[in-house]
């Protein structure tokens, strides 16, 4: 008994068929756009599963704003995109002279869980401040930033 392979398919010669490549070709051809689906999806369910498991959180806002004058602040206010765990999260400020700002520990906002909340223990003096920033949220990913803002005399 003869078989004939079709694209990674065979079947046996039925009893007076003659083998002829043009059917082969034909049956191959057929397959292609199933093929090219099933890589298709494939493809973007791969795409789609890396999003997901490539997320971190992303600075949204900072209070006081990047760049921005304001008076002397009572905190710093970091939102993210994702929700965070605090006891891993952060800050240090810093003065224009590079001197570290006395802050008590962080926190989350409770009805904002994507929300880093950093008291600062002091009032703060006219000038530039830097704030050195990390943040881990609660799928375990860590980032971290920088911004400025500057104290109005």
């Amino acid at each position: 008994m003869t078989t004939i392979r079709t694209g990674g398919l065979s079947r046996p010669l039925r009893l007076g068929e003659a083998f002829d490549k043009r059917n082969v070709l034909k049956r191959r051809n057929n397959l292609m756009p199933r093929k090219t689906i099933l890589t298709t999806l494939a493809i973007v369910i791969a795409g789609f599963v890396s999003a997901v498991a490539y997320a971190h959180p992303v600075l949204e806002a900072t209070d006081p704003g990047q760049g921005a004058t304001v008076a002397s602040p009572k905190e710093i206010r970091l939102t993210f995109t994702e929700d965070l765990i605090a006891k891993f999260s952060g800050l240090a400020v810093k003065d224009q002279g590079g001197h570290l700002v006395e802050t008590a520990g962080p926190s989350v906002d409770p009805s904002h869980k994507s929300q880093l909340i950093v008291p600062i223990s002091k009032p703060l003096s006219p000038g530039s401040y830097d704030v050195d920033w990390h943040a881990v949220s609660v799928d375990t990913h860590k980032v971290s930033g920088h911004f400025s803002f500057k104290v109005a005399q």
